[in-house]
């Protein structure tokens, strides 16, 4: 195996022209961003950048399943696999399930708050 310092650059050209600056890949004369899966890669990283993607690493799994729920009924919609109003029907269900997940969990939080103020924690970050 080579190491960091035995491997070349890549043989590429930016799009302004200069040669770019990024060391090549283990047998390959190009970098990640220049070499044959380059397009797969960078569309695997713009997905991991995304605000939604993030988003999506936090959410509850009963909030995923909502998610996915409400995006398989979109394409079924879509098809013409289930009519626009069963669509947005599961859309009203959805929507009544979110608000009673956040509701149950801004209950919780409030609740862990009123125990704190009781303690007498004051600190956010106390035992």
């Amino acid at each position: 195996m080579t190491s960091a310092l035995e491997r070349t650059h890549c043989q590429a050209t930016t799009k302004a022209g200069l040669p770019c600056k990024a060391l090549a890949v283990s047998a390959s004369p190009y970098c990640n961003m220049h070499g044959p899966n380059a397009k797969a890669i960078q569309t695997l990283g713009g997905k991991h950048k995304s605000s939604a993607y993030r988003l999506e690493d936090k959410m509850s799994p009963r909030l995923k399943d909502v998610v996915e729920l409400l995006g398989t009924a979109a394409k079924e919609v879509h098809s013409g696999k289930i009519t626009p109003s069963q669509g947005s029907s599961l859309a009203s269900i959805a929507t009544a399930l979110i608000k009673a997940v956040e509701s149950a969990s801004l209950e919780m939080r409030v609740s862990l708050l009123e125990v704190r103020t009781k303690r007498g924690d004051t600190d956010e970050f106390g035992p």
